[in-house]
């Protein structure tokens, strides 16, 4: 076997494939984020959100009282489903939970409100003596955008040019998420313009989307699943598809069918297996027929010696008296019960020793089944037959007959004292159902599967005079399935036995 041509080797390289598709999808993805804005889209659009609620809040607070400020950020709060906590410079609170500001919340705010470097010092490519000469001739529109005319500190939105800073922090005991952002406030007339943190605050690590929005992160994972279901799902198939027709093909094999073919033309481990298992069923076959032959052989060559014994022993015990003559009616005990056998050997291999020259032909169903019920009955046991006149199967009369007669003799031995033998028949779809059940004890259900296999007998104890040598339900299903039909049997409740044949209606 050449080694791509393995299903571990494909399986391997299939899976190094599916990583490098992945990969290259990712890399594309990120490559191309400046003209598809997948910074702002994956990065920024949770501040976007805590920005935008921000500018509200702030608006509302310019026209509410300062007492009034925890009704306002306690109205944000249930819209947006969060809590928020206001922090001025000076160290004012203000929360409409009275929210407890911990120690470590309110360092990051010290640090974050230090004042900016000048704009001209972050961004311009000058030195500061440049921009000293730039003041002086009156170029100072950067440091009038940073003070007002109070030399008081403005806030700056970020429709600046300076970076957007956002607080992020964690805290322990009780575990809680803290966003901060800082947004202008009026506190008074001598202050119209000042700047305060606020904080957006929850006991979730997304909250509400202010934290963290997991949606994008979750459309990429659902994007590379379905990228490697679309990539492994051929693979699969091509593995599962073959593996599902050599089970029913083993299926078949196992209820007695050999001539099953798998036909799977590939060099892989798949392929092998079907090689293997197309050769064991022609093996096997071979030797079901082989056995089957051999029975046939032997039993027809049985019949004339054990004929002619029995002329003899007839003969000879017209001629004894006494013990002599009921030792010779014991011998022919033993020659009639061998003759019984040899015949149902016979029964069993001719059924499907030439399958080419059983012709089928229609068959009127209740004459046959009257005359099995007439040959098999005895008195005493009641058989009811419940099948309408005019159905026609399609089967060999001689096997269907054997066949229904077989059922009837077993119903009559085991189950004839324990009540009626019912025999039914109706069309389903294009095929006939031939019922024959009666209440006797049945059969064990560990040993149902096995009640069609040659030789089986479900009570190992029995003798020729408690039962056969275990080829009856053999034959029936021998005959049967030469008349292109199916044998199934199962436990009637709470007592009797049943078997169920389906041939194709005429």
């Amino acid at each position: 076997m050449k080694p791509f041509s393995s299903l571990f080797t494909r399986i391997l390289l299939w899976f190094f494939m599916n990583m490098a598709l992945i990969a290259a999808v990712l890399l594309v993805f990120f490559a191309f984020q400046s003209h598809m804005d997948l910074h702002a889209f994956f990065g920024h659009q949770t501040a976007d959100r805590l920005r935008v609620a921000g500018r509200f809040i702030a608006h509302d607070l310019k026209q509410t009282p300062q007492p009034q400020w925890p009704d306002v950020l306690a109205r944000h709060g249930e819209l947006n489903q969060v809590d928020f906590a206001l922090v001025l410079d000076d160290g004012s609170r203000f929360s409409a939970k009275n929210l407890a500001i911990p120690d470590v919340v309110m360092r990051k705010i010290a640090e974050n409100n230090r004042p900016p470097p000048p704009p001209w010092r972050l961004f311009s490519g000058k030195s500061s003596h440049d921009k000293d000469e730039e003041r002086g001739k009156g170029h100072d529109d950067d440091a009038d955008d940073l003070h007002d005319s109070k030399g008081q500190h403005k806030y700056h939105d970020r429709d600046d040019d300076r970076p957007y800073q956002r607080l992020m922090v964690h805290t322990e005991n009780p575990s809680r998420y803290w966003a901060g952002i800082p947004i202008p406030v009026s506190l008074d007339s001598r202050h119209p313009q000042a700047s305060a943190m606020l904080l957006a605050v929850s006991d979730s690590m997304t909250g509400n989307g202010f934290f963290f929005d997991p949606l994008p992160w979750m459309i990429v994972a659902v994007a590379v699943v379905l990228i490697s279901v679309l990539l492994w799902l051929p693979l699969v198939r091509n593995i599962t598809g073959p593996l599902t027709r050599m089970t029913r093909a083993a299926e078949e094999v196992a209820k007695g069918r050999f001539d099953v073919r798998i036909e799977e033309h590939r060099a892989d481990e798949i392929g092998r297996l079907a090689s293997a298992i197309n050769h064991m069923t022609s093996r096997l076959g071979g030797y079901v027929k082989g056995q089957k032959r051999f029975l046939g052989d032997v039993a027809h060559e049985l019949g004339s010696p054990i004929a002619r014994i029995q002329l003899g022993l007839g003969i000879l015990e017209q001629r004894l008296e006494g013990d002599n003559r009921d030792r010779t009616r014991d011998v022919m005990e033993d020659v009639d019960h061998m003759s019984n056998l040899v015949n149902e050997l016979l029964s069993f291999s001719r059924a499907e020793m030439n399958p080419a020259r059983i012709r089928l032909t229609a068959t009127e169903l209740l004459p046959l089944v009257q005359g099995a019920v007439q040959r098999e009955g005895v008195p005493g046991v009641e058989i009811d037959v419940q099948i309408d006149a005019g159905i026609n199967v399609v089967a060999a009369p001689e096997l269907l007959t054997r066949a229904i007669a077989n059922l009837i003799r077993n119903a009559v031995r085991y189950a004839g004292k324990a009540g009626p033998i019912y025999i039914a028949a109706e069309r389903k779809n294009d095929g006939v159902t031939i019922e024959i059940k009666d209440t006797g004890p049945g059969v064990a259900e560990e040993l149902m599967e096995r009640i069609f296999e040659p030789f089986f007998r479900p009570e190992p104890s029995r003798d020729r005079d408690s039962g056969g040598v275990g080829l009856g339900l053999a034959i029936v299903k021998t005959c049967i399935e030469a008349c292109k039909g199916t044998v199934s049997a199962r436990n009637r409740q709470p007592s009797g036995f049943a078997v169920t044949i389906t041939l194709t209606a005429d």
